[in-house]
């Protein structure tokens, strides 16, 4: 399926309102986009009229805060593709930033900040084509609460509404629209954010932080049952070492050999290894405690390398 042919069609859903809750003016894109289609809002959320709207550019003004915002859309019909400028919505103050948008780029979720204003914006953005999450962010200067909004898995964001006063942008919200034709790997995208939602319900999503917290997690899991296959293996070892009868070092020369086997793969050493079985097995060991012995060391061995490798590929060194 071709990720550039991407069909957003509106489906009612909303997400919440985000920002303070004073009577501010309410802010509607969808007013002038169903003025400029010539018909309701209503019908334009409950009736299959649009095939495809998206966001071409959003520009904003800020400084300290969100000063103002307005979207830009391409919106197709059955007979009639529109370039709809929506309202500039809130004050004239700020300096100018603009997020042009790709053909087929669509937002996924926005996080930022807000007190009584808006006070910092990203757009999480997805470029199907070139497989490819953008970042766009509009930073104030307050640190106030945070807040992350992301649609459900299979829709993206598509149309602008909120509040304002006359200085400022004071709230902000997103119609969703569903997806036609999505890929395997949009779907992943969205289960990632998912999972991220469920780890740091506080944070947007950022996968490096999102995989350093999953290794983490996978560490703390594993170590300890690496300590637990570790102490068996050693209680297995001396058992059959008891077992020999003074011939402990053979039971030692056995696992290193072993060890050089999984290392190298080389003939030499299994053939030493080999030796080292058929002696053992004169010395009371049967078949079956060997390769019981061997298997445990074979995955004792695994362990310990997916544990080391968590610890040098994602710092995890000091890790307890």
């Amino acid at each position: 399926m071709d990720d550039e042919k991407w069909a957003i069609k509106l489906n009612g859903a909303k997400s919440p309102l985000i920002g303070n809750i004073n009577n501010n003016n309410e802010i509607d894109d969808l007013d002038k986009i169903a003025k400029e289609l010539c018909i309701s809002k209503s019908d334009l959320l409950n009736n299959n009229i649009i095939k495809d709207i998206r966001v071409k550019q959003i520009k904003i003004w800020h400084k300290n805060f969100i000063d103002a915002i307005q979207f830009f859309y391409k919106v197709i019909t059955n007979d009639k593709t529109y370039s709809i400028d929506g309202n500039k919505h809130g004050g004239s103050g700020g300096k100018e930033t603009i997020i042009n948008f790709e053909d087929g780029e669509y937002i996924l979720a926005i996080s930022g900040q807000h007190g009584s204003n808006l006070d910092r914006l990203k757009f999480i953005n997805y470029i199907p084509s070139k497989k490819h999450v953008r970042l766009c962010t509009i930073n104030g200067t307050y640190d106030t609460t945070f807040f992350d909004i992301s649609p459900a898995t299979g829709t993206v964001y598509a149309c602008f509404f909120g509040k304002c006063n006359d200085k400022s942008i004071n709230n902000i919200g997103m119609y969703e629209g569903s997806i036609q034709n999505q890929s395997q790997q949009f779907q992943q995208f969205q289960q990632l954010k998912q999972l991220s939602d469920l780890l740091f319900p506080s944070k947007p999503y950022d996968f490096p932080v999102l995989k350093q917290e999953i290794v983490r997690l996978k560490y703390q899991e594993l170590a300890p049952r690496v300590r637990d296959e570790k102490n068996k293996f050693g209680e297995l070892t001396t058992n059959l070492k008891t077992k020999t009868g003074g011939s402990e070092d053979i039971v030692d020369w056995l696992l290193r050999a072993q060890k050089e086997v999984i290392k190298n793969n080389d003939q030499l050493i299994q053939g030493e290894l080999n030796a080292y079985k058929k002696i053992l097995e004169s010395k009371n060991l049967t078949k079956d405690e060997l390769q019981i012995l061997l298997s445990k060391q074979v995955e004792l061995n695994q362990l310990e390398e997916h544990l080391a490798n968590l610890q040098i590929n994602e710092g995890l060194a000091n890790c307890k």
